[in-house]
């Protein structure tokens, strides 16, 4: 009989299990302020609640599901929070990328403020429909790279589904070509591409161990789900090494 093993080819191997994905309980988001430059000169103050996502931070606009991360914002724009804003969660949102600034005077917001009071600035509703399109097209930027697990600072894929890759198989079997292999053991490398939504695109042998192991780990590979990479919280595309270790019982 075989049995199947993987694990995650980081600085160090991660086993992959069902037990090994993780989605933190989102508990009651508290209120902030997004300070967001609309342009040179003028700032768009809009409030949002400021969730807590276990490994990151990210806000949420009222009456609306979209969650907005520090990498759609520019270094010029910053959330300010009052004394009720807990401190761990203020320090979760430094973590993930966001300025964060105390002031509990925002109670005019959501509101535009001339900041050279020239009187050049967008009504509210202009305002706020650029700042949508900024966070937009910043996400899309982020979201087109592919990003390296190893170098990239970017979370690793957490599993949702993955299946024995030789359920109940005898030391021989049909192959791909219709005649009998010997089934080894031994390790398969593979390098594989998780999309932001979590789905394996792309499989690649990089060590083999022998033709009809291969092929098993690669189809095997293509079915499996995950929760995807983050950078500071987007979801990204990652190319990453998964480590595939058939045993004999």
């Amino acid at each position: 009989m075989f049995r199947t093993s993987s694990a995650l080819m980081l600085f160090s191997s991660m086993v992959l299990s069902a037990s090994a994905q993780s989605v933190s309980p989102q508990t009651a988001s508290p209120a902030v302020t997004i300070h967001q430059r609309v342009n040179q000169s003028c700032e768009l103050m809009q409030p949002a609640a400021l969730r807590d996502n276990g490994k990151y931070a990210s806000l949420v606009i009222p009456g609306t599901d979209a969650e907005i991360y520090s990498s759609e914002l520019t270094q010029d724009d910053f959330l300010s929070y009052s004394k009720e804003v807990p401190g761990k969660l203020v320090k979760l949102a430094r973590k993930s990328g966001f300025g964060v600034k105390p002031d509990g005077s925002n109670a005019d917001a959501p509101a535009v403020v001339d900041l050279n009071g020239n009187g050049q600035c967008p009504n509210l509703e202009e305002a706020l429909h650029t700042a949508e399109i900024q966070r937009r097209d910043r996400r899309v930027q982020v979201q087109s790279k592919l990003y390296k697990l190893t170098s990239d600072d970017v979370t690793p894929p957490s599993p949702i589904h993955t299946v024995d890759l030789m359920p109940d198989q005898k030391t021989t079997g049909t192959g791909s070509t219709g005649t009998k292999e010997k089934l080894v053991q031994g390790i398969v490398i593979l390098q594989v591409l998780v999309d932001r939504d979590g789905n394996v695109t792309n499989a690649k042998v990089v060590r083999s161990l022998a033709p009809e192991m291969d092929r098993r780990a690669v189809e095997g590979v293509k079915t499996w789900k995950f929760y995807p990479s983050r950078k500071n919280g987007v979801p990204v595309a990652v190319l990453m090494n998964i480590e595939i270790a058939f045993h004999r019982d």
